[in-house]
């Protein structure tokens, strides 16, 4: 009998849905472009350019070493540092939860947060972020885990033109096709998933931490989002304002409204004073820190193709930075709740506690 030549049919390779945090800027930037072009702006893309040329540093991943008032200098935000800031506190965070967890007892020393998660809602508030990048990175995070919860999000920053944009991005994220049987592609899918871990839209607050009177009046809007909130975080916000003699006071305020339980992210340059500051404040109010690299060198995934955004950066003077070395500390505020993760962790989850728990092995081996 003849051997059989029958062979198995070839498994067809499938195009991943990765993060696109390139393509849902990409389309961000567009949508603008395109209004611009109705309205037969043709200097726009020129001024996107310039506003880029300004901002193309590091040292500008924060928002108020400049001013964003207007439309261009928010989309060259988007298009120069939103992705990088976004995987920075995705990064941060799988990195805090790995080493807060232990998977043979499946237990975590970020037990509240946990519990929130579980629950199915949490919040978070960004101290400074108006481009809400931070946000984002928190919605990767929970992605990235599996973990199937709703975001409500709040945002502090002194532009108040910051919700517009905002809005539009996760517009853009939400996949509507005119044709119909079309479906999306992977990273349709991928943004589409980030935009429905929301829980409506982002709520902004217009206020300075260097003019925080009307901050830090109790029972304000923004004391009790901040109060509400399991997760804050503080993006390159110290950096500029550590100078301010009256920053220790509000920032102080502010970490006292911390519910117990509540993680906070850090994350600034490493030069300056900033550093100590936060680590005393904390300290004062109670907070107790839980992770800590002090040089934390970063750079974008290769997956994240830069070429995605060569329509709209191909005349800047240099390339968008891929790369940064920053300060990143996760505090929590202690309280006497005992939780023990009582839903069984998914392999996904496991997985990606295991690969974070690895990562920060070769980190430490690397530092030392």
């Amino acid at each position: 009998m003849a051997p059989s030549t029958n062979k198995e049919p070839e498994k067809k390779k499938t195009d991943l849905p990765r993060p696109a945090i390139y393509t849902i800027v990409h389309d961000l930037i567009n949508d603008y472009v395109s209004k611009q072009n109705k309205n037969k702006d043709d200097d726009f893309l020129k001024k996107l350019t310039n506003s880029c040329d300004k901002i193309n540093s590091v040292k500008h991943l924060g928002h108020l070493e400049c001013c964003y008032d207007d439309v261009a200098s928010r989309l060259a935000y988007f298009m120069v540092h939103f992705s990088h800031h976004t995987y920075l506190v995705n990064s941060i965070l799988s990195d805090a939860y790995a080493a807060c967890t232990n998977l043979q007892t499946r237990t975590t020393a970020l037990n509240e947060l946990a519990s929130a998660v579980d629950w199915g809602r949490i919040s978070v508030f960004s101290l400074g972020g108006g481009s809400t990048a931070d946000v984002f990175g928190v919605l990767m995070w929970l992605h990235r885990f599996g973990f199937k919860t709703r975001v409500q999000a709040a945002a502090l920053d002194t532009c108040t033109k910051w919700e517009t944009t905002v809005n539009q991005l996760f517009k853009v994220m939400q996949f509507d096709s005119e044709s119909e049987g079309s479906k999306p592609s992977p990273h349709q899918t991928y943004a589409h998933n980030l935009w429905r871990k929301m829980d409506g839209n982002v709520k902004f607050f217009n206020s300075s931490l260097k003019s925080a009177s009307g901050l830090l009046k109790s029972g304000s809007k923004e004391i009790i989002a901040l109060g509400q909130a399991d997760i804050i975080t503080l993006p390159f916000v110290l950096s500029s304002v550590a100078d301010d003699p009256d920053i220790s006071s509000t920032i102080q305020y502010l970490l006292n409204v911390v519910k117990p339980g509540a993680v906070l992210i850090y994350l600034d340059h490493i030069e300056g004073p900033q550093t100590e500051l936060i680590n005393n404040l904390a300290y004062w109010c109670g907070m107790r820190r839980i992770y800590f690299m002090k040089n934390m060198n970063y750079a974008m995934p290769k997956y994240e193709n830069e070429e995605i955004l060569d329509k709209f950066s191909k005349e800047m003077k240099e390339p968008i930075p891929r790369q940064s070395k920053v300060t990143a500390i996760v505090y929590k505020k202690p309280s006497g709740f005992a939780y023990d993760k009582r839903m069984k962790m998914s392999r996904r989850e496991q997985n990606n506690v295991k690969q974070a728990q690895n990562s920060i092995k070769r980190k430490t081996t690397l530092i030392s």
